[in-house]
């Protein structure tokens, strides 16, 4: 996607959130998944 900075800054704030709220998700299941591979490696 090639968004001007101008466009970027129009984009309604609760598509903002939005994306930002999936982020978040995105990133607890990562966490959460290397945490898993973790404890595994240990108790191998």
């Amino acid at each position: 996607m090639h968004w001007s900075w101008d466009e970027l800054q129009a984009t309604p704030v609760y598509v903002r959130r939005y994306a930002l709220d999936f982020l978040g998700l995105i990133a607890q299941q990562e966490q959460a998944d290397q945490e898993a591979a973790q404890r595994r490696a240990r108790q191998q």
